[in-house]
């Protein structure tokens, strides 16, 4: 079976979507398909000049509109140019399958002999009222972002999403099919070499009194990251030693404690940023990330690739990431700081039951929150289409 790929992204940016973008290609060749990758370029994301001029100062002026922000990216008018540009570069391939991933433009009104599959954690009309900034797009962009999301659900013939939040969404708020639809976790967007043991030795390096916590998010507000700090406080109050390390994101005129240190984004790209998220995922007791919103949370399928368990919230996709005694805990947004840390306490005391969790979450990684079995089950499920 031959598949193009055809992305709006660098496939070899390892930071791109949170690396997203590069770890799709790299599952479907794992699991042994012959794969074509098609990028489009910027030149063919661009309109013409004096049409993208228009826009790019309509963009800038909405910046002191009350009517909202206006991103001209995810316009109707650009995804059919994308088809239209497009159009010649697909009528010759010799592939079995087109896959479109992650955003809807490629596919929205691509013309191609080939039946199109469209993968991705989101749909846009799902965020336009959850993820905060969205809340704040124009109406003309939310609109046309409806829009590009029915045309592409209605012209692919499969449509997968990592999350039953994602598709349920499809289902609630553009009418698809059911049967159309199938839910596939992603994984991990980090290396991983490492089996059963290493992770127990990954655990008796964590013994320590002082309490570990981890946040990894560039959205202080949408990640939780207040949260973060407020419970560290309360811990800090009973008496506990904490320690936190925030990487990516901080609160802007606040002095943090001296219980927390803050990193700046750590790059994938490089290999001090790419080992010294290892580092953290390996030394920390617990993830720490209690989103407002979230589409999916590739960061959950991280931690628990290095036996590091997650609290978070039960908001969108998280729950198809994180079961509560399995692999992590979720709580609700409205759940008390006092009820999170006596979790964390209580968990902690116990070191079997912590290790054991430990244990289930790297098992969780193995079988289900993998690269391989998500490119494994994307091949099966093509191949049954293909019949």
């Amino acid at each position: 079976m031959k598949i193009t790929l055809i992305t709006e992204y660098d496939l070899s940016d390892r930071d791109t979507y949170s690396g997203t973008a590069y770890w799709i290609p790299a599952a479907l060749k794992s699991a042994g398909i012959e794969l074509d990758c098609l990028q489009v370029t910027l030149p063919e994301k661009l309109l013409p000049p004096l049409e993208e001029a228009a826009l790019r100062c309509k963009q800038f002026f909405s910046r002191w509109s009350k009517d909202g922000y206006f991103k001209p990216e995810i316009l109707t008018r650009r995804a059919e140019y994308i088809a239209e540009t497009l159009k010649a570069r697909v009528a010759n391939l010799d592939s079995d399958v087109i896959l479109t991933a992650l955003t809807p433009l490629s596919a929205a009104y691509l013309q191609a002999k080939q039946p199109i599959v469209y993968w991705s954690d989101f749909i846009y009309s799902a965020l336009a009222g959850f993820y905060p900034d969205r809340r704040l797009h124009h109406v003309d962009i939310r609109w046309d972002g409806h829009l590009v999301t029915d045309a592409c659900l209605m012209n692919a013939k499969l449509l997968i999403f990592s999350s039953h939040w994602a598709a349920r969404a499809a289902v609630e708020l553009h009418g698809i099919t059911k049967n159309k639809i199938h839910v596939i976790p992603f994984g991990p967007n980090i290396e991983v070499d490492h089996d059963e043991e290493v992770i127990k030795s990954f655990i008796q390096q964590r013994k320590s009194n002082t309490i570990k916590l981890l946040f990894i998010g560039t959205d202080w507000f949408r990640k939780g990251g207040d949260i973060v700090l407020n419970t560290a406080k309360r811990l800090h109050e009973m008496g506990h030693d904490v320690e936190v390390t925030l990487v990516g994101s901080k609160p802007r005129d606040e002095v943090l404690p001296p219980y927390v240190n803050y990193i700046r984004f750590l790059s994938k790209n490089t290999p001090f940023g790419l080992q010294k998220i290892k580092e953290l995922y390996r030394q920390s007791h617990f993830l720490f990330v209690p989103s407002r919103a979230e589409a999916f949370g590739i960061v959950f399928c991280e931690a628990s690739a290095f036996g590091l368990p997650s609290i978070t919230t039960y908001v969108g996709g998280i729950g198809d990431v994180v079961k509560d005694g399995v692999n992590g805990m979720t709580f609700s947004l409205e759940t008390q700081i006092d009820e999170v840390c006596s979790y964390i306490v209580s968990t902690l005391n116990d070191a079997d039951k912590y290790a054991a969790l430990c244990l289930s979450s790297f098992n969780e990684y193995k079988t289900r929150l993998n690269w391989e079995t998500a490119g494994r089950q994307v091949k099966e499920l093509i191949q049954g289409y293909l019949g």
